[in-house]
């Protein structure tokens, strides 16, 4: 008798169990990390595109405004706000980051608007505007929109 023919055992070739264990689980993995690769790659994407979106919002007249700084003045006659006074003279400051002049025909401050003529501001400058708001103030949280006579408007939020 043959040893192969014993007792209902046979020889054949093949992968084992437990390498065939280990395959699957490398697969697997390597799977996975293409899944999860693909995936931070367009969360990056997507920051990205709006961080540039927010920054140059009217790119066609290749104009780009940024916020340098919003202050306020405190007035004695306005409550504290995290240790600091509120007050009625709101200093904002933009920089035309952009290669077109920008010249500012309306300012939104917190959904008030406050039309008027202001500076102009050349490519490569910083402006600062003053308002004088009806309530009380404070620096930040601030939601401001610079807007020209043309309509290109710029949203930042302090």
């Amino acid at each position: 008798m043959s040893p192969s023919l014993r007792f209902g055992t046979s020889r054949r070739g093949g992968i084992s169990e437990l390498y065939a264990s280990v395959l699957m689980v490398g697969v697997t993995l390597a799977i996975g990390g293409i899944v999860v690769s693909s995936a931070l790659g367009q969360f990056a994407l997507a920051n990205d595109s709006a961080s540039l979106s927010a920054l140059t919002q009217d790119a066609s007249d290749r104009t780009q405004i940024g916020m340098v700084y919003v202050a306020v003045s405190p007035s004695v006659s306005c409550p504290l706000f995290g240790g600091y006074h509120e007050g009625t003279t709101v200093r904002i400051a933009v920089y035309n980051y952009g290669e077109s002049p920008f010249t500012p025909a309306e300012i939104i401050l917190n959904e008030s608007l406050y039309a008027g003529s202001y500076a102009p501001l050349g490519p490569g400058s910083l402006g600062t505007y003053t308002l004088m708001v009806t309530k009380c103030a404070h620096a930040s949280g601030q939601t401001v929109i610079v807007a020209d006579s043309a309509g290109d408007e710029v949203e930042i939020e302090s």
